[in-house]
């Protein structure tokens, strides 16, 4: 097992271009997707209102609302807003209502979510006041309450897993730095068992089966090297990414690391199963992208999987091993979650490994 695997370092060494390119790759797409500067832009919010606002009560809501400084409320024409919701130039339209507010989306958006909750705060807010004002003979009460918010007795600070533009912004670095780095990652491991092919069809692999080295002996050091040099391609990406880039993916390491190393697995299992499917390694290049890219876009790799609607896809998804990677790694990185409160998302992808590699060893013997 040791010679087998040296000798795929050895020949890494000789010609490691290919892992270097999906190294740069990651870089570039996580830097043109996430970017490195994210955090200084605010969310502009189309906004219109339901004609039985005054315009009084329209500019008080707006300018309640556009406290907060991780949105922008605009005012547009109601036809504008929902045409650029319908062509998808705007994720979402607010439109408002004298007591309640109406959400106009074409396409399930993770963002909704962190805008629902702060809308729902802000109208909890106001509606409160306006009841208490009504009801109260002292006509100051809203001026002594706005006084009484700016110089409070006693300050709370909080923070939230999500909802703020902070969160927000790191939701949207870490999806793209754990999705495009689990995408590369599987040319780099499929692509480093290449040589089991190629030992087969030139008649190495014959000449290692009959040596002293026993043949689990031989596949062990094939499919250790994969597995070592995907799991290191993930950790100095992650590693690149937030000593080098600030991105922030919690205290949980430990966690975070197993799960690689889980993922790497069932990747490596995965692309066993491929050889076994394939005749000749002309073959196998070209079913790696397919594989590679169907695996990314319906597992969550392009977009937060929580965006699809269409049952199909989210039937589909439940195969994919990158839809439970990413699940456990941003739920380590954002939730803080560890090891037993993701043993779900684990325990499936360690089962399509597991079936993946029995059924591709399989494969390989019979061809054998």
């Amino acid at each position: 097992m040791k010679s087998v695997f040296l000798l795929q370092w050895q020949r890494f060494r000789r010609s490691p271009m290919l892992v270097l390119s999906f190294f740069v790759l990651t870089i570039i797409f996580v830097a043109f997707i996430a970017g490195f500067s994210s955090g200084d832009h605010q969310l502009t919010i189309s906004t219109f209102a339901d004609d039985s606002l005054t315009e009084e009560e329209k500019v008080a809501w707006i300018t309640t609302l556009n406290e907060s400084d991780a949105y922008e409320f605009v005012w547009v024409k109601e036809d504008t807003a929902k045409q650029s919701v319908s062509l998808g130039e705007e994720s979402l339209a607010l439109k408002l209502l004298p007591d309640d507010y109406r959400i106009v989306i074409a396409t399930e958006d993770p963002s909704r979510f962190a805008i629902e909750t702060y809308l729902q705060k802000v109208y909890r807010e106001e509606l409160r006041l306006q009841q208490l004002d009504s009801s109260l003979e002292n006509k100051e009460f809203r001026s002594d309450v706005i006084e009484y918010m700016q110089e409070p007795a006693l300050q709370v600070k909080t923070s939230a897993l999500g909802g703020d533009q902070s969160s927000s912004n790191q939701f949207e670095q870490v999806h793209a730095l754990v999705g495009m780095t689990l995408f590369f990652v599987i040319y780099t491991i499929i692509y480093s068992l290449m040589n089991v092919v190629d030992e087969k069809q030139l008649g190495t692999w014959d000449r290692l089966i009959i040596s002293p080295i026993k043949k689990w002996q031989v596949y062990l050091g094939h499919l250790a090297f994969s597995f070592v040099i995907g799991y290191l391609q993930i950790i100095l990406i992650f590693i690149l990414f937030i000593f080098g880039f600030g991105f922030d993916l919690g205290d949980r390491i430990g966690t975070i690391l197993f799960v690689i190393a889980c993922y790497t697995f069932t990747i490596v299992a995965v692309g066993i199963l491929l050889i076994g499917l394939s005749k000749s390694s002309q073959q196998l290049n070209a079913i790696i992208p397919i594989v590679a890219s169907g695996m990314a876009m319906l597992g969550g790799a392009y977009w937060p999987i929580e965006a699809v609607t269409n049952d199909i896809l989210l039937t589909l998804s439940k195969g994919m091993p990158i839809l439970y990677g990413m699940e456990a790694l941003k739920g380590a990185a954002l939730y803080d979650r560890g090891i037993v409160a993701l043993a779900e998302p684990i325990s499936f992808l360690l089962l399509i490994g597991v079936l993946c590699m029995g059924v591709g060893m399989n494969l390989i013997e019979r061809r054998g």
